[in-house]
């Protein structure tokens, strides 16, 4: 006989999941106070923090522009790596640079025409990082309602980067969607390979998701049934016995069992 056995038994695994925004705009302040040196700096920074996502029609679409007392668009949103850094590389600061900084018509122009559907972007969470060596020389009102616009624009989510002592730790604080999200150097040689690191994990969010799976398993057993029989024998002179049989012997012997 035969006996089959089946056992089942359930895992639950915790998995720790990464999601972060997918759609980005770099704005990288230009102005006159920057100069040629430190500006490349700049420039390489962002070039970095580029490079180190990953582009795709599913994955990150990225917009840049520059500011000073005037915006620059360099790229609209593209969801090619190449475009964007080569919109970026494509400025060059003059030396002869004396702009001005102009960050509430910066955010202005970032909401009116970036954060819209004829400029790639897909809507929803948008990340935007936001890197200026100083403080606007608008009124302050100028700035506020600045923020608050874009602050209003559902999803969005601010990076601010302050380089120098010039910068102004309200003004980035107001820029900025939280207090964490405000990063502070005193140089621009600073903007290292541990800041970018910094900035680039900060909205990006962490969470637990939990994985079951079912495992069977399946045994079989066989058990064997013996049977003893008795015989009868006839000998002469001779007396014969078996495994559960019992004979005996005379001139004529009969045995049973």
């Amino acid at each position: 006989t035969t006996t089959t056995t089946t056992q089942s038994s359930i895992a639950t695994t915790q998995v720790q999941v990464k999601s972060c925004i997918k759609d980005i705009i770099f704005v990288l302040d230009n102005s006159g106070s920057i100069g040629v040196e430190n500006f490349q700096l700049a420039q390489s920074f962002v070039y970095d923090l580029i490079n180190a996502l990953e582009f795709g029609p599913e994955e990150v679409h990225a917009a840049a522009m520059l500011f000073n007392s005037q915006p620059t668009l360099l790229s609209l949103f593209s969801d090619n790596k190449a475009t964007v850094l080569n919109a970026l590389q494509s400025y060059t600061y003059p030396a002869s640079n004396t702009a001005g900084t102009a960050t509430g018509a910066a955010i202005n122009f970032l909401v009116n025409t970036l954060l819209q559907p004829s400029s790639g972007y897909r809507g929803g969470e948008v990340l935007i990082y936001f890197i200026t060596d100083g403080m606007t020389q608008e009124p302050q009102s100028v700035l506020l309602s600045a923020t608050n616009n874009l602050h209003a624009v559902v999803g969005t989510k601010v990076v601010s980067i302050g380089i120098t002592n010039a910068v102004n730790a309200a003004e980035l604080n107001l820029i900025a969607t939280s207090p964490s999200f405000v990063y502070m150097v005193e140089t621009f040689a600073d903007l290292t390979q541990v800041l970018q690191t910094e900035v680039l994990a900060a909205p990006c969010v962490t969470y637990s998701s939990s994985s079951t799976s079912t495992t069977s398993s399946t045994s079989s057993s066989s058990s064997t049934s013996t049977s003893s029989s008795s015989s009868t024998s006839f000998s002469s002179s001779t007396s014969t016995s078996t495994s559960s049989s019992t004979s005996s012997s005379t001139s004529s012997s009969t045995s049973s069992s």
